[in-house]
């Protein structure tokens, strides 16, 4: 079964922190604070993954507001979680980071070999060392998940 994270919005006073905690006014519009989470994700709150089969559409549909694609991964086991990729060229420089909060061997899987990671070769299968903090920062061009920074992942 496949299990998608419950979406929990932002605030300023409650947390998460994150640009979209300031919807309700200030300098940037609705708008602006899309174009601003697209190109770094980290400006979105996270979005918490706590099942055991997650499913990351992109790009995001209304259940993560403003396309948040900043995940942390809080599951009490293993989550074998599946990512689709990006369009081309219409997700072009949009970020998605997945990153580890529990000391599982979670697997992020592509529906085809589309991580760009700077080895021969591109690869379908991100898989985390055990350990909280492991975790990865994608970006999507030319239909691939260019990485840009990862620590403690190993691609096949």
């Amino acid at each position: 079964m496949t299990q998608i994270a419950t979406y929990r919005a932002p605030s300023a006073g409650q947390g998460p922190r994150g640009l979209q905690g300031h919807n309700s006014g200030g300098a940037y519009s609705r708008d602006s604070q899309e174009d601003l989470a697209q190109a770094d994700s980290f400006l979105a709150g996270p979005e918490v993954l706590t099942g055991t089969t997650d499913a990351i559409a992109f790009p995001q549909v209304p259940q993560y507001p403003l396309s948040s694609a900043n995940f942390v991964i809080n599951a009490g086991a293993i989550d074998a979680i599946t990512l689709a990729l990006p369009r081309d060229p219409q997700d072009d420089n949009q970020s998605v980071n997945i990153w580890s909060n529990t000391a599982f061997a979670h697997t992020v899987t592509l529906p085809s070999a589309a991580y760009s990671h700077g080895a021969t070769g591109q690869a379908t299968v991100a898989l985390f060392a055990a350990f909280r903090g492991a975790g990865m920062t994608l970006r999507a061009y030319n239909g691939t998940w260019q990485v840009i920074a990862s620590s403690g992942i190993t691609f096949s």
